[in-house]
């Protein structure tokens, strides 16, 4: 099955995914250079408006790539696309569920295209913080969202946190994943919970990120649509 999804992006910061494997691309990764930022009439936005993020597991901005349209940046750039700091143009693809931040001066969109994947999805975290996101071109409840260990284990005793943030960077929730009874002896269902103990109550729509902190390395499971 192929989609398409036109992905509002807001103004500042939110993380996000691309919701489909690209037809014919190894592993169904995306070229950078397919992603175009687009606004409400569907024109390509330059100048820089849109840039996408990188950071270390510790939270330090490592890589960002602006996007410009050609001759933006000088005469010599004759192409548009996705540009570093230094002017280069960014030779860089994600992996099929590799999620990432945005910067957006302004409320764009980002549009994806490509083969929804059906089945069970295993996606990779690393240790401490990294970004994540819902990777299917559908709502998610956040319950249905599973960590597991290399074992296909869950991995409980909240060692792994979703964090979401306001568009300046602030963190207003987060959950917890928790075994049943690893909270309280009246907890007996496992699953994400708040920071007062409370089960979440959230859903992700299609293709929403947010940050991931874990005490390990481990992967997202995504039950088969």
């Amino acid at each position: 099955m192929v989609g398409y999804q036109n992905k509002a992006v807001r103004k500042n910061l939110s993380q996000q995914v691309c919701t489909f494997d690209q037809i014919g691309v190894a592993d169904g990764a995306l070229d950078i250079q397919n992603l175009l930022p687009v606004d409400g009439e569907g024109e390509a936005v330059g100048d820089g408006e849109a840039t996408i993020q990188f950071i270390t597991d510790r939270g330090k901005l490592t890589t960002q790539y602006s996007y410009y349209l050609a001759k933006e940046l000088s005469q010599a750039q004759t192409e548009p696309g996705w540009y570093d700091d230094d002017e280069e143009e960014a030779d860089y693809s994600f992996a099929s569920g590799e999620a990432f931040q945005v910067y957006a001066a302004s409320a764009i969109n980002f549009v994806y295209s490509g083969e929804v994947n059906m089945a069970e999805t295993d996606v990779p975290f690393r240790k401490n913080l990294s970004f994540a996101a819902n990777i299917r071109p559908t709502v998610v409840d956040i319950q249905d969202i599973i960590p597991v260990d290399g074992e296909g284990e869950a991995i409980g005793d909240g060692d792994i946190t979703i964090q979401i943030f306001s568009d300046r960077g602030k963190i207003q929730t987060q959950y917890s994943y928790y075994l049943a009874k690893e909270l309280s002896q009246t907890q007996t269902e496992p699953g994400w919970y708040d920071d007062d103990e409370e089960y979440a109550d959230k859903e992700f729509t299609a293709g929403e990120g947010f940050k991931l902190y874990a005490a390990s390395a481990g992967y997202l499971r995504f039950p088969e649509l």
